[in-house]
C-alpha cells in the first residue's frame, strides 16, 4: 500500500474509486489483476480495523457496565 498513513476512511475511499473505475470500464485489462489485488489488500485492512475498533468498543462497554 502507500507510504502515507493509511486510515480506514482513506482505504474505503480508495476502494470506492477502484470500484467506480472498474464499473465504468476505465481499468485496462492489463491492470485489472493488479488493481484487484490492491482492492483485496484494502478490504483486508478495513476488516482488521473494524475488528479492532469493535474489540475496543466492547472492552469499553464491559469496563463501564455496572456489576450485577
Amino acid at each position: 500500500m502507500e507510504n502515507e498513513q493509511l486510515t480506514y476512511e482513506k482505504a474505503m475511499a480508495q476502494l470506492e474509486t477502484l470500484a467506480q473505475q472498474m464499473e465504468r470500464g476505465e481499468v485496462p485489462i492489463d491492470e485489472m489483476a493488479e488493481r484487484l489485488r490492491h482492492a483485496q489488500q484494502l478490504i483486508q485492512y478495513c476488516r482488521q480495523r473494524l475488528t479492532a475498533a469493535d474489540a475496543s468498543v466492547q472492552q469499553i462497554l464491559l469496563s463501564t457496565s455496572p456489576e450485577a
